[in-house]
């Protein structure tokens, strides 16, 4: 059957948009060159001098060979797992959920906060062009500018910032090689003595400030998907990257000392301003504050870019918000995680210092490197390709240098460190653990091109279409109930996959499941209810309906019922009832649903806020008439008609509505019974669901069940979750 608009709409989005493959050897290799070669020489080198004095360049050359095994270990998980997202991403594959989240959480502050530092860096060299000293908060004006104008270029396409990356990159080379030739004649070995002025402690003190420099071979790995051949090229691009990046480290490092005394050094703003006079006169200010500019400029842009590779993937996979995980359709590029990165980059610029900003780096980097050595070795040994013993030492040998990196931090870095990890583990139980969770299950398309407003007004009731002959009662019930308050329905259709079948092909084959979405929409024209169509692919119906909800935000969910008539609508409204955090209204229709004698039966108080709304709201739509019925035994007590009395004022006082009411006490010992010839007198007949079992398990519950199976008029059945517990089965995940 033809399938009108939605069905083009869901033809449309059930292509999978993926990164494009147009970088290579030299690309990937500039890309990490880039973002090695930034400020860790051009801003750090100052810092590092003043703990390890002149023999910061083996500070260096031991910071450089301390990253070789992690650089290994990397090249071989991508060897293996060639995707997007690098550290995180293999995290995720070997360590599960926690792990994955953890290393990814750390992965994303530790790339925002080395770019704070880049940026930064970029702006002080930038500062010494203009030959006088800039204010500090013209520094970080410029910084901010930077970083937003970055970001802007990297969205609009990888063509135009791998251009700059380029430019940048090798231009500082350029000057660095420039720096060191015109630097050796101006040598003055006196200045290496004493070499260790501070102790071997200041030496590893400076190892500790430094490390960032040597991170960013990894971000390499985060644009996996991107690159030509990545199996190949990325392993050999982290390892010529490095090569050339611990070369020039080391030599700048150690002319830099035998120019320029330690001391200076410590003090300087712009260090490699001060080797550079010293060694070209007037003509070095201006050499270096290039050099610095290009540098700052090329890890900068190479961290922003990777940076969103990888946030991009954390919200692919549900950690983060849906926005963050999609990609432009034209450009190929994860727009809103490099907007997210760039804006959260500019406000740690405007609120830290350089040196907490570097450390902070540093820790979320080097924990996270404990995360994937945990998780290497979990992929290696799961691997069914020959690994040799060589590899399979890899993982332990980073995960000792890597602890022994972590505890050459201060006590400041590695409490803002602990409370950063705390924060991420709240993120997690609260917010990231259900998303992704739901996430792995199925994937949901909204059948509409209108973004989601970033802020909504109003309810959102879900709404399971799978029967056209109660399709009508159902959307007029929701709209009732929203009649007053406002919001819109979400007209939900459900396709189950196998395990075997991946979601975007199940929603190719899927356009016969629209054709009922497709009625709505023209209900929607008619009648002016306001809908909004979705399909979602899922393993189980229920979890498909249960997943829906929640991610739709929807406060409530009213759907068909058959009763206990078959096995699988009795087994899939169970199953629904055990698992939604969702409020829920079960409607079993008869035929003509026009209610306007409408029966509540109010034992209790469990469900009885929804109950009263679903009347009123019923009774205004139809211009009905509501009965609160209850049913006592022949022989009741004084407690129980007091329990009753209470019942109908509470329920008199939460009807807020416009239509009549009265109230009717019937005595008999069979209330089933009696309920059922009442139901004769009745268009429809509201029910609230039972609590059993240890846990109070909410169920249907074979009273109401045989009411809704002889009952002669439609019958709804209500079922409310309180707050608290909607709250703790979100943290529990269950």
């Amino acid at each position: 059957m033809a399938v009108g608009s939605l069905g083009d709409i869901l033809r449309k989005k059930s292509v999978s948009v993926s990164f494009e493959r147009t970088v290579g050897l030299f690309g990937a290799t500039t890309l990490g060159i880039g973002a090695l070669m930034g400020a860790g020489i051009y801003v750090l080198i100052g810092l590092a001098a003043a703990q390890s004095g002149p023999s910061v360049w083996l500070s260096y050359l031991i910071c450089g060979l301390l990253a070789l095994p992690s650089l290994f270990m990397f090249g071989e998980l991508c060897r293996i797992m060639p995707v997007a997202g690098g550290g995180y991403a293999y995290s995720y594959r070997g360590l599960g959920s926690l792990g994955g989240f953890l290393a990814g959480w750390l992965l994303a502050w530790g790339s925002m906060f080395a770019c704070a530092m880049y940026a930064i860096g970029f702006a002080y060299y930038f500062g010494s062009l203009l030959g006088y000293e800039v204010p500090q908060i013209a520094i970080k004006f410029i910084a901010i500018l930077m970083v937003l104008s970055l970001t802007s270029l990297n969205c609009k396409g990888t063509q135009g910032g791998d251009r700059f990356q380029k430019l940048f990159t090798w231009g500082n080379l350029v000057v660095l090689s420039v720096l060191i030739l015109s630097a050796v004649p101006e040598s003055n070995p006196e200045q290496l003595k004493p070499m260790y002025p501070n102790g071997v402690e200041g030496m590893a003190a400076a190892i500790a400030i430094i490390y960032i420099s040597f991170f960013g071979y990894q971000l390499i790995a985060n644009n996996a998907e991107e690159i030509v051949e990545p199996r190949k090229t990325v392993p050999r691009a982290m390892l010529l990257s490095m090569l050339v990046s611990l070369t020039f480290y080391v030599l700048i490092a150690l002319v830099s000392v035998l120019v320029v005394p330690w001391e200076t050094l410590s003090v300087s703003q712009a260090p490699l301003v001060e080797v550079a006079s010293r060694s070209l006169g007037s003509f070095g200010w201006l050499l270096v504050g290039v050099g610095g500019v290009l540098a700052s400029a090329a890890a900068l842009n190479s961290t922003l870019l990777s940076q969103g590779r990888q946030v991009y993937a954390m919200g692919k996979h549900g950690f983060l918000p849906k926005l963050l995980g999609s990609l432009h359709e034209t450009r190929k590029t994860p727009n809103a995680a490099l907007l997210a990165g760039g804006i959260v980059t500019a406000a740690a610029i405007a609120l830290g210092e350089l040196e907490f900003i570097a450390k902070s780096a540093n820790f979320c980097f080097i924990t996270s490197l404990v995360a994937v050595s945990l998780a290497s070795n979990r992929i290696l040994k799961r691997s069914v390709e020959k690994v040799t013993v060589w590899k399979k030492a890899l993982p332990g040998i980073a995960l000792l240098t890597n602890l022994g990196l972590l505890f050459t931090l201060d006590w400041a870095s590695l409490f803002f460190g602990v409370m950063l990890l705390a924060v991420g583990v709240a993120f997690f139980l609260l917010y990231s653990r259900p998303r992704e969770s739901r996430a792995k299950v199925g994937m949901s398309v909204i059948l509409s091109d209108q973004k989601e407003p970033f802020l909504r007004f109003g309810s959102r009731i879900l709404v399971p279409m799978a029967n056209p002959r109660t399709q009508e009662a159902l959307l007029s019930i929701s709209q009732a109930l929203l009649k007053d308050k406002g919001g819109e329905i979400a007209v939900l259709s459900v396709i189950t996959a196998p395990e075997q079948v991946d979601f975007y092909s199940a929603l190719g084959d899927a356009e016969d499941s629209v054709e009922i979405l497709e009625k709505s929409a023209q209900m929607e024209r008619s009648s002016g209810i306001k809908l909004r169509p979705l399909v979602r692919v899922s393993r189980s119906l229920a979890r498909g309906i249960v997943d829906a909800a929640e991610e739709q935000g929807c406060n409530l969910i009213v759907m068909g019922y058959e009763g206990q008539e078959t096995e699988r609508s009795s087994g899939l409204v169970e199953e629904l009832l055990c698992h939604s955090r969702t409020d829920l209204v079960l409607l079993k229709v008869r035929d003509g649903f026009k209610p306007k004698k409408i029966g509540v039966s109010v034992a209790g108080t469990d469900n009885l806020d929804l109950m009263v709304q679903l009347a009123g709201a019923a009774a205004s739509q139809f211009a009905g008439v509501i009965t609160f019925l209850n049913i006592l035994p022949k022989e009741y007590t004084a407690d129980q008609k007091a329990h009753t009395d209470r019942v109908f004022g509470e329920a008199i006082r939460r009807h807020t509505g416009t239509a009549l009411y009265k109230t009717e006490v019937l005595a008999s010992d069979d209330p089933m019974g009696l309920l059922v010839k009442r139901s004769k007198n009745l268009d429809l007949l509201i029910l609230g669901s039972s609590r059993v079992g240890l846990f109070e398990k909410i169920v249907v519950g074979a009273f109401a069940a045989r009411i809704v199976e002889r009952s002669r008029c439609s019958v709804a059945v209500v079922r409310v979750i309180p707050p608290s517990r909607k709250t703790l089965s979100r943290i529990l995940g269950s």
